[in-house]
């Protein structure tokens, strides 16, 4: 069977067209990792954002903190602002007064797909007991997981 290059050529038109159509529906920002420390007292978060189009799309609303049985707890609110599904992955590193991690073999990336204006609740608990720990949050996409 014979195949005209008309034929092949619109073929692979008809794939790339399709592709674009369910592309448009998902933003996956990729780059750099963005950082938000937070903890030990600080009363904003820390911010270092390597990649834009991530902090640009995706906001950290309302954390707040308190303390259980002798740990920190932290509870704050992802928010995907385009009305597109994001995706991303998210992990948290815990420090001690002194500035060590305390958490180095524990760290592990959670990927997450948030649908379009959707939000997510995340709570992150220390893993060890003291009123001066502090965390730092990394948001990359889920390509890069590092």
């Amino acid at each position: 069977m014979k195949h005209s290059f008309h034929h092949v050529a619109r073929g692979a038109l008809a794939a790339s067209a399709l592709g674009l159509a369910l592309g448009a529906c998902t933003l996956t920002p990729t780059g750099s990792e963005n950082t938000y420390a937070g903890g030990g007292g600080k009363l904003e978060l820390e911010r270092i954002e390597g990649n834009q189009l991530l902090a640009a799309n995706l906001k950290i609303l309302n954390p707040v903190t308190k303390m259980q049985d002798g740990h920190q707890m932290v509870q704050f609110e992802l928010k995907n602002t385009t009305s597109s599904t994001l995706r991303f992955a998210w992990a948290v590193d815990w420090y001690d007064a002194d500035g060590f991690v305390v958490n180095a073999n524990d760290r592990a990336f959670e990927p997450i797909a948030l649908g379009g204006m959707a939000s997510k609740a995340i709570t992150i608990v220390a893993p060890k007991a003291g009123d001066k720990m502090q965390w730092k949050l990394h948001l990359t996409s889920p390509n890069e997981i590092h």
